[in-house]
């Protein structure tokens, strides 16, 4: 499963992920971030989720707005 970040608060250490409609993960999944096909950051799904957008905390990493994500 795979999505994309769309917004990240570094003050708060989270970012908000997207994933196509249907295909959302689970609270307390684990999911990494990538950049140009490198690995860039370690993050927990945690919620609150509002129709194809969730937020997860930022583990470990730089993320950025456009870096792609994959649950584990």
């Amino acid at each position: 499963m795979s999505g994309k970040v769309v917004r990240t608060v570094s003050s708060g250490r989270f970012a908000v992920l997207n994933f196509p409609i249907g295909r959302m993960p689970t609270i307390e999944q684990r999911a990494e971030a990538y950049r140009q096909g490198l690995k860039v950051g370690d993050l927990r799904i945690t919620g609150p989720q509002l129709d194809d957008n969730i937020v997860a905390d930022i583990l470990t990493g730089d993320v950025q707005p456009g870096d792609r994500v994959r649950v584990q």
